[in-house]
């Protein structure tokens, strides 16, 4: 079950919520299913009822954040307009990932290498979507020559520390006034 279309009327959404609140700020390793418990108000064998384990858990819980990510992730290089363009929608995505879901979101960067090899067929993989948005660029001549990897690699890995940069500073700075800047920023460092 995609944990993003929970029934409210379960106690499952409130241990997700738990669960993943608590692996963004101390990690999966270092959450207990007791500390999972505390935090959202049930008894720990209520846990059970829904998961067989913690890396169970972890894992579900990454794969729909990730999933739900990497699909629209997918949907702006495969929808029409400039690279240009779709440099502003994936960093308006990030963003706002970062922005309306943050515990998801750092809890996804700082778990894909964990649960990458997890994923079910069908999920797309963002490496692979940013190098095909580089690959098209390259095709179209608006992104520079070179390894579409090593190119989608430094816009993937920018666009993620930008955003985990802002979660902190929510408050002071809003991340949407930011767009222009780390889109342009972005777009200049792969275009042709």
């Amino acid at each position: 079950m995609n944990i993003l279309d929970e029934k409210p009327a379960t106690k499952r959404p409130v241990i997700i919520r738990a669960a993943t609140s608590l692996f963004a700020k101390r990690g999966v390793d270092a959450t207990s299913m007791r500390d999972i418990a505390d935090a959202a108000g049930v008894r720990e064998a209520a846990i059970y009822r829904y998961f067989a384990s913690k890396e169970e858990m972890s894992r579900e819980i990454f794969v729909s954040w990730y999933g739900w990510y990497s699909r629209q992730l997918h949907e702006i290089v495969l929808s029409p307009g400039s690279t240009k363009e779709k440099i502003y929608g994936v960093t308006r995505l990030e963003l706002s990932a970062a922005d309306e879901h943050t515990e998801a979101f750092i809890y996804f960067c700082a778990n894909e290498a964990r649960f990458l090899r997890s994923l079910p067929a069908g999920v797309p993989r963002a490496r692979e979507v940013f190098i095909e948005l580089v690959q098209k660029g390259q095709a179209g001549h608006e992104v520079k020559a070179g390894d579409a990897r090593v190119l989608a690699d430094m816009l993937s890995g920018a666009l993620c520390t930008v955003a985990l940069s802002l979660t902190g500073r929510r408050r002071r700075l809003s991340m949407n006034n930011q767009l222009d800047l780390i889109a342009e920023a972005c777009w200049a460092m792969i275009k042709a």
